[in-house]
C-alpha cells in the first residue's frame, strides 16, 4: 500500500515596505525633527540665559551685602579720587604699604590708568573679599593678593623693606579668599596655572591669563566674556588718558558703556546759554539705569558686548544705548534738549547703523536691570 504524500505546508511571504511607505515615514521623521530641534535649542538657550541672570542676581546680592558691611558700594576703578575716598572710608586703619601698593598697581608708569583695573576686574576684586587684617586688607591672609616674595623671604622678614612690600612684582593673586561675597566658580576665574611643587617666583606665581597682572576677571560662561561692573558715581566718568568716557572694550569681546534710561533728568538751570556747553552736562540730561547703585552687564550667549572702539564713530563721541527702547544717545554740547542728543533712526540697539555695517551684538546682552536679554525686553 502506497503512503499518501503529506500535504505541503502553506508558506506566507510577508511583504516589505513599499518605497512610498518608506518615503512617508522619512518625511514624518523629518517633520518631527524640524519641530523638535528648534524647541530643544530654544529651551537650551532659555536655560543658559536664565543661568546668567540668576548669577547676576547673586552678584547683586553680594554687592548689597558689601554696602551693608562697609557702608558703600565698591568703585569700578575708573576714577582714582573715588577709589581713594572709598578705601579711606572703609579701611581707616589701612597701612601705608597696602595703600601705596594699590596706588602703584593703578598708576603704571606713574600715571593713573582707568584700565589698569578694568570694569570686569573691579567686580572680582571687591566681591572676592578682603583680609580681616585691618592694616593689610589687600595683602593680609584671605585678601586679594599674597606675597610671592624675593627668594625665601616672607612678607614679615626683617630683610624685606617697605619698598618691596609696595612693589606689585612681589605679589601674586590669592586664589583662596574665605571672605568672598559671591561664590565664584574656580574654572571661570582667569588665573594662570603654576607648578605647585616648585617655589613661588616671579615667573611661577598666580597671575591673570589675559594681561598677566594681579587682577582677575570672572566669565559668565566657561571660556566666554567676563561680567562687568559699573559704579553709578562714575557712569559718565571721562578718562583724560584715553580721551574717552567710562566703558569696557577688548578686541575679543567687544565693548559697552553703562545704559541710560528713557527718563530725562534735565534741569534747565544747568544751561548757561541755552545749550549744554559741555559733554558732561549733555550726558547728565538723561538718567542712567540704576542711579545711585550699579549696573552689572553680561555679553549674553554670543560673548560679545557690542561694537565700541576707543573713539566711537559718531563725531568722535561716546555712544550710550537707552533701555528699554534701544535708542542711542551721543553727547553734543551745542544743543540744549535731551531729545536732540538721540541719534536719528537708531532703535532696537542698531549698531549696524551707527558703526557702518558691523554685526549687531548688543541685543543679547543681559543685565541686572533687565528681565532677560535686552532684545527680549524691547518695548513693542
Amino acid at each position: 500500500m502506497t503512503a499518501k504524500p503529506l500535504p505541503e505546508r502553506a508558506t506566507h511571504i510577508r511583504p516589505g515596505f513599499t518605497l512610498v511607505e518608506i518615503l512617508v515615514v522619512i518625511a514624518i521623521i523629518g517633520i518631527l525633527m524640524g519641530i523638535a530641534i528648534p524647541a530643544i535649542n530654544g529651551a537650551r538657550e532659555t536655560a543658559n540665559i536664565t543661568a546668567i541672570k540668576m548669577e547676576l542676581s547673586s552678584m547683586e546680592r553680594g554687592l548689597e551685602n558689601y554696602r551693608e558691611t562697609y557702608g558703600d558700594y565698591p568703585p569700578d576703578f575708573s576714577s582714582y579720587p573715588v577709589v581713594q575716598r572709598h578705601y579711606s572710608k572703609i579701611f581707616p586703619r589701612m597701612g601705608v604699604n597696602d595703600s601705596t601698593l594699590l596706588f602703584n598697581m593703578l598708576h603704571p608708569g606713574g600715571t593713573f590708568s582707568a584700565t589698569a583695573m578694568d570694569r570686569a576686574e573691579a567686580l572680582v576684586w571687591a566681591l572676592g573679599g578682603y583680609s580681616d587684617n585691618v592694616q593689610r586688607p589687600f595683602t593680609g591672609p584671605g585678601g586679594p593678593l599674597s606675597w610671592s616674595g624675593t627668594g625665601a623671604n616672607s612678607y614679615s622678614d626683617t630683610a624685606v623693606t617697605d619698598v618691596m612690600r609696595q612693589t606689585p612684582a612681589n605679589f601674586q593673586i590669592n586664589i583662596e579668599r574665605p571672605n568672598a561675597l559671591h561664590e565664584f566658580a574656580p574654572d571661570r576665574l582667569n588665573y594662570s596655572e603654576i607648578d605647585a611643587s616648585a617655589a613661588v617666583t616671579g615667573t611661577n606665581r598666580y597671575l591673570s591669563t589675559d594681561d598677566s597682572d594681579l587682577f582677575l576677571t570672572y566669565q559668565a560662561r566657561s571660556d566666554g566674556a567676563p561680567i562687568l561692573y559699573f559704579d553709578s558715581r562714575t557712569y559718565a566718568q571721562f578718562d583724560a588718558t584715553l580721551a574717552d568716557f567710562n566703558g569696557y572694550y577688548t578686541a575679543t569681546h567687544g565693548g559697552v558703556r553703562p545704559y541710560i534710561s528713557n527718563q530725562s533728568s534735565l534741569d534747565q538751570t544747568m544751561l548757561t546759554s541755552g545749550t549744554f556747553t559741555t559733554d558732561a552736562t549733555a550726558i547728565s540730561s538723561w538718567q542712567f539705569l540704576n542711579p545711585n547703585k550699579f549696573q552689572l552687564i553680561s555679553a549674553g550667549l554670543d560673548d560679545n558686548f557690542g561694537v565700541l572702539p576707543t573713539q566711537p564713530a559718531i563725531g568722535g563721541q561716546a555712544v550710550y544705548f537707552q533701555y528699554p527702547t534701544g535708542a542711542a544717545m551721543s553727547p553734543d554740547a551745542s544743543v540744549g534738549t535731551p531729545g536732540e542728543l538721540l541719534i536719528d533712526d537708531v532703535s532696537r540697539y542698531q549698531e549696524t547703523i551707527i558703526y557702518g555695517g558691523s554685526e549687531n551684538f548688543q541685543p543679547d546682552n543681559i543685565t541686572n536691570f533687565s528681565n532677560s536679554t535686552l532684545e527680549n525686553d524691547l518695548e513693542q
